[in-house]
């Protein structure tokens, strides 16, 4: 099954530097700039990875990782905000980011970060053998 991702900021136009590297990992992606409307739309379909602006309308990224997280509490997050690292984890502890990149354009973090998701996603799911000596 292919992973999926959403990316939920103001200007969708400035988003295509995360759209570009998570298509060449092999990721499909939904942009939005509504984060109530992903909220309501991701009940039944959450997606497995989510990148989220931290100065959204209406509401700030860590707010929506909150509500999101009393939806679907195994997807990822990446935070788009500037501020430093250390800044970013003590203030979003709890909710299950993997980082934060300070801009729309820095892919060399982006990949980081990115390519630490697929492996966290590949150690967590069962492989065959594991599965067909489990007894069921």
């Amino acid at each position: 099954m292919k992973l999926r991702a959403a990316i939920i900021v103001n200007d969708a136009s400035q988003a295509r530097p995360i759209l570009e590297g998570l298509l060449r990992k092999g990721i499909s992606v939904t942009i939005e700039s509504d984060p109530q409307a992903v909220l309501d739309a991701v009940r039944t379909n959450p997606p497995d990875l989510l990148i989220v602006e931290d100065s959204l309308s209406g509401m700030t990224g860590t707010q929506f990782l909150s509500e999101f997280l009393t939806i679907d509490w195994t997807t990822s997050a990446i935070l788009i905000c500037d501020e430093d690292e250390e800044v970013v984890h003590q203030r979003t502890e709890g909710l299950g980011i993997l980082g934060a990149i300070r801009t729309v354009d820095d892919a060399q973090r982006l990949d980081v970060l990115i390519d630490r998701f697929l492996e966290m996603r590949t150690f967590s799911r069962p492989t065959a053998a594991q599965t067909s000596t489990d007894g069921s």
